[in-house]
């Protein structure tokens, strides 16, 4: 296998994916686990580009970074601000009337961004791994699994247009193959190879905190009834 089918691979079969939360949403999401879901996923949006901006002043090789500068300029519309996935979320999130004023980041949501910070910190390679198969590529895997949930409830309750999801979705699409290209074209030794595919597997198990968390607030729901 060349090292991106290993990316893909170690993605597609990672627990992250049989996450107890998403297995049960993927039977029956409701209208709070949907809010749930997107309030937390706002954190990560604003931390996604930041991601890219730490992972491009991590390497002098020009045509890296300007791949990484297009994903960025991507994720914020082109300049247009209306358009910037952070602003689509925002807009989707308040048609659904949610409650901005007590927005709160969940700890386990802290402890994944804090995590891929750190994995990104260790090194540009690390951080290839970290963004290209272990966001981009997985959150096609993720977001397509929310949105078929999200059309499901849609049946059963007057919900707007799901852009959100078919914005992202199109975008991680084209994003997580410029990313793949990216790390066969920079990836060239065994070393740096390594250091990818451990930044995959890193930011895998980082991303398992997420989904840890929107499971404890199950539980303690549970806990209350």
């Amino acid at each position: 296998m060349n090292i991106v089918e290993i990316l893909k691979k170690d993605v597609e079969t990672h627990p992250v994916l049989r996450s107890q939360w998403l297995l049960e949403r993927n039977v029956s999401m409701s209208f709070d686990d949907l809010i749930l879901w997107l309030s937390q996923e706002y954190f990560v949006s604003i931390g996604f580009v930041d991601w890219f901006l730490l992972v491009a002043a991590k390497t002098r090789d020009q045509n890296a970074k300007i791949v990484l500068v297009e994903n960025i300029w991507g994720e914020l519309g082109e300049g247009n601000i209306a358009d910037t996935h952070v602003s689509i979320l925002i807009e989707f999130l308040t048609k659904l009337n949610f409650d901005f004023a007590n927005h709160q980041l969940l700890s386990e949501t802290k402890t994944y961004l804090d995590k891929m910070e750190s994995i990104i910190e260790k090194g540009f390679f690390y951080g290839l791994g970290a963004l290209g198969p272990a966001n981009e590529y997985l959150l096609k895997l993720e977001y397509s699994q929310i949105s078929e949930a999200y059309k499901k409830l849609k049946t059963a309750m007057a919900l707007p247009e799901g852009k959100f999801f078919q914005v992202n979705l199109d975008a991680d699409e084209g994003h997580s193959q410029r990313m793949f290209e990216l790390i066969e074209e920079t990836a060239k030794t065994e070393e740096s190879k390594k250091q990818v595919i451990e930044g995959n597997l890193l930011a895998l198990v980082a991303r398992e905190d997420f989904y840890k968390g929107l499971s404890r607030l199950d539980k303690e729901r549970l806990t209350k009834v």
